[in-house]
């Protein structure tokens, strides 16, 4: 089994290429300054807090379309250039920002950057399946995930600095730090072309190619629609559960060190539980994962004392980590080589569609009734457990490709 394995002994054996994926994730994560600070920005210019919510709305959808546009270039021109287009492309439309005028081209150019900043990501996930051994799959992914967590927990501090000083540093910043993912990608990721394959025998039924073979894949569509409600639940974390502990007659400080709480949970225990859980069915695993996450939501409803909170905060933590590095590795089990990039790209969407309503419907549930709210959370969960129980790949067995020299003789580097 890859979980008996020594943890450091398993890390040590990633491949280069997968290093380079996390310390580029690292690096983008921790300059994620536009997200974060985009609505300060465009009030300070004197913009209203609508049109600022209207203006990262529309970085959601840039988001929507470069999940779908980056799995067919992953696809089609291979995952190294994908990546460097994806943070070229965002470094130059991110340093442009500030030189926008009007709320309508700066609206227009964040747009933008929300289609090139995601557009890296089905060929990061594809490029991990192609070079990482299915038995470490789940493990570069747990790592994956914590190279995001560390980055996405540090970096706002350091966004908060540059804020103080200038927005314009922020948005230089972001740049500077996307722009160098995509010459770590140029200078040492593998180049060419993906592998095209024929069609093993159980797909050569559908053999429309492309995201028509995606979307006739019903196994793979029950996956996307866990994954819709996973993140629609999780996503309360920062939608309702703020106005829950506002509510509760805490400050944002109270907010934050639950946040802090969640953070660091994850750095802690993701690596170290994936030994075991990775052990396991998948299907089941996800789905208990998911079961747990909607009973860790559904208690933050009773909950009133700040012990309390935190202790919904563990329970759900737990849950994320439980299910999130499989959830991630899953779609290899479903994808052809030539199509890795667009089943990707589709999970990608997934996640994008359960990250958009969940603060939408969430809000208007909470707004109605927040008992009603948090018991919907848990039925959200509970069918999305239901749905990745049905999500068998069946037996489509793992592809040799072109990538396979890679998996076996490049270099393991621990960077």
């Amino acid at each position: 089994m890859a979980g008996e394995d020594p943890l450091r002994r398993r890390l040590q054996d990633l491949p280069r290429s997968a290093w380079v994926i996390f310390s580029g994730m690292f690096l983008i994560k921790f300059g994620n300054f536009l997200n974060v600070f985009l609505v300060l920005f465009l009030v300070a210019q004197g913009f209203s807090a609508f049109q600022a919510g209207v203006a990262l709305g529309v970085v959601g959808v840039g988001a929507f379309i470069g999940n779908a546009v980056g799995g067919t270039v992953a696809d089609r021109f291979g995952r190294r250039t994908a990546i460097a287009v994806s943070m070229f492309g965002s470094s130059a439309a991110t340093a442009l920002v500030p030189l926008a005028d009007g709320l309508f081209a700066t609206t227009a150019l964040v747009g933008l950057v929300g289609v090139f900043a995601q557009l890296y990501r089905p060929a990061a996930g594809a490029l991990l399946v192609d070079v990482v051994p299915e038995k470490q799959r789940v493990t570069a992914f747990a790592v994956l995930r914590l190279a995001i967590n560390v980055g996405m927990a540090v970096g706002p501090l350091v966004g908060g600095l540059l804020s103080g000083a200038s927005y314009t540093y922020v948005f230089l910043g972001d740049a500077l730090f996307s722009c160098a993912f995509g010459v770590l990608a140029l200078c040492t990721l593998p180049g060419g072309r993906p592998p095209v394959e024929a069609p093993a025998p159980q797909s050569a039924g559908r053999g429309k190619g492309g995201y028509r073979e995606v979307l006739s894949d019903r196994p793979y569509l029950l996956f996307l629609g866990s994954m819709v409600a996973a993140t629609f639940v999780y996503g309360q974390s920062t939608a309702t559960l703020p106005l829950h502990v506002t509510d509760a007659g805490f400050d944002n400080k109270v907010y934050g060190l639950l946040l802090g709480l969640n953070a660091l949970l994850c750095v802690v225990i993701e690596l170290p539980l994936t030994q075991h859980t990775e052990r396991r069915n998948p299907r089941r695993v996800i789905a208990a994962g998911l079961a747990l996450l909607g009973i860790g939501m559904a208690l933050t409803g009773v909950m009133h004392a700040v012990w309390l909170l935190a202790l919904t905060v563990v329970v759900w933590t737990v849950a994320e980590t439980v299910y999130t590095p499989i959830a991630n590795a899953y779609p290899a089990e479903f994808s052809p080589a030539h199509l890795r990039g667009r089943y990707q790209g589709a999970e990608g969407i997934a996640h994008t569609l359960g990250g958009a309503l969940g603060p939408a419907v969430g809000g208007l549930l909470y707004s109605i009734s927040p008992p009603l709210h948090w018991t919907a959370c848990a039925a959200v969960a509970a069918l999305g457990a239901l749905l990745i129980l049905g999500a068998n790949p069946g037996n489509r067995g793992e592809v040799t490709d072109a990538h396979d020299t890679e998996k076996t003789s490049e270099p393991a580097h621990a960077a």
